[in-house]
Order: C-alpha cells, then structure tokens, then sequence
C-alpha cells in the first residue's frame, strides 16, 4: 500500500523485497525493519537494520535494497517540509544530516506500529481520509525524525528512556563520557554480570555499550566542531577518543566525511 502527497509518502508492501537498481532519491528516506535483517548497499558500505530498528536516508544517497524480511516499511520526507519542522522546533541546524546509523528508539517503534496496523485496515478506506491522515503522519514523523534520529541537528545521543539499570549506565556515561569505561565498569553500575549487561543493553537499544559511549562522544562534538575554532586533535581527545586518528576513523564511518569535511559544510 502506499499513501503519497506533495510533502512525502508512506509505502508498506511484502512483495518485490529485494531491488537490483541502484536508487537516488531528493528526500529524507526512513526505513524501519519489523522483522529483521534489512540490508542496503552504499558506496560507503552496507547498512544492516535489525528488528525493530531504523535507519534514514539523507537526500541524494546512492543505495540499493538487498534484502527485507517479509516486509518492507518506509517513510519519504520532502527535505522542504522537514526543513519547516526543524525551524519551528528551534533547531539552529535546519537542514539535517542524518548519521548513517540504524539502532532503535522506543517512540519510532510505537508510532511505526500504529501507522502500520492502520494501513493494513484502512487499505480501502475513503481516499479522503487517507490523504488526512498522511498529512498529519508526516508531520508527526518529521518531529520523531528530528528528535531521535542522529545527526547534525543533536549535540548528543537522542534520549533513550529504558529499564532503570539501562537508564543508571547511560545517565553515568552521560556525566563521564571523556573518562576511559571499560564494559566491567559499566556492568557495575547496572548491577548485572558484564556479559548479561553487554547482552541485554544490544537487545534493548540495538548497538553494544562502547559503541553507544563513543557516538555520544561523537555527538557531543559536533557543536565545538562547528562553533569553534579549535584543532580537530583538541576536540578529539576533550572528548574522550584516545586519539584523532580514532575520532576520524568513526566520524567517516558515521557521515562519510571527515571532521574537517563535516565543519566546512556546517561550520557558522
């Protein structure tokens, strides 16, 4: 089925799963993965999407669909509608480059849940209300998008709201993210054994702790990038990366430029 306007469109099918053509398209492109195992190729490499995760497009990407497992479910975002979101949300960023990062947020699982059982009743329902409906989900889906999706707009991880032991870590990685935290020191504070910590925080968020503390560090130095002029060496290592060639090696994982590429684009 799919619902399209002027501003974006919401498609959700379980047939043609698998694309040979390479894409290229002028939107913001949400892909969310009910099931599991949905993979895309980059020129930067491939992206897998695991159960209940997403993942968005920036405009203008080359990617291909290689797999999707018995469904696939995306959101297209007109950047100009999005750009409208950002600027009455008060983002000093209005034009947002999203990481390229699939993990999962609790509020974009609830609200792709509800917009797909809705268009598995409503696939015949009046067109009328259909258009409505896409209106006002687009214009939910943009905030979301915004609000927990990573990337040049945040100056920090999006909040992830989980069990308390979960919460415990991230509020003390938060506080002490340039310290050196070893996953046994992590597993302290949650009161769990390290494997049964590192286990359960990749099922509850989707990438493992470390990979969650360096992302917020990642994050965190985004506004001194772009606000300041110290050196890429200063930054890096105020922010807890070991060194600059680390800081760089996941800044091109993250946005396919460097830190150097990435201030000249959105530098004041």
């Amino acid at each position: 089925m799919i619902l399209n306007n002027n501003n974006g469109l919401l498609l959700m099918r379980h047939d043609h799963l698998h694309e040979r053509d390479w894409r290229n398209d002028d939107c913001y492109k949400l892909i969310f993965s009910p099931y599991g195992q949905a993979e895309y190729q980059l020129n930067q490499g491939d992206i897998s999407i695991g159960q209940n995760e997403f993942f968005i497009f920036n405009p203008n990407i080359d990617h291909k669909q290689l797999k999707a497992t018995e469904e696939k479910f995306l959101v297209e975002i007109q950047p100009s509608l999005l750009q409208e979101t950002a600027q009455q949300l008060g983002f000093k960023m209005i034009e947002p480059e999203f990481s390229l990062l699939s993990y999962r947020h609790a509020q974009i699982h609830q609200w792709t849940s509800f917009i797909r059982d809705f268009l598995k009743v409503n696939e015949d329902s009046n067109p009328m209300s259909n258009q409505l409906f896409l209106e006002n989900s687009l214009a939910q889906i943009s905030i979301l998008m915004l609000q927990y999706g990573s990337g040049s707009h945040q100056n920090q991880f999006p909040k992830i709201i989980s069990e308390k032991n979960i919460n415990n870590v991230l509020d003390a990685l938060k506080d002490s993210y340039q310290e050196d935290w070893t996953l046994d020191q992590m597993s302290v504070v949650a009161r769990m054994s390290k494997y049964q910590f590192a286990h359960f925080f990749k099922e509850k968020i989707g990438i493992s702790p470390y990979s969650w503390l360096q992302l917020y560090r990642l994050f965190k130095s985004q506004q001194p990038l772009i606000s300041t002029d110290q050196t890429i060496l200063t930054i890096a290592l105020e922010h807890g990366f070991s060194s600059v060639s680390s800081y760089n090696h996941l800044f091109k994982k993250i946005y396919s430029k460097t830190p150097t590429q990435f201030r000249f684009i959105h530098g004041n």
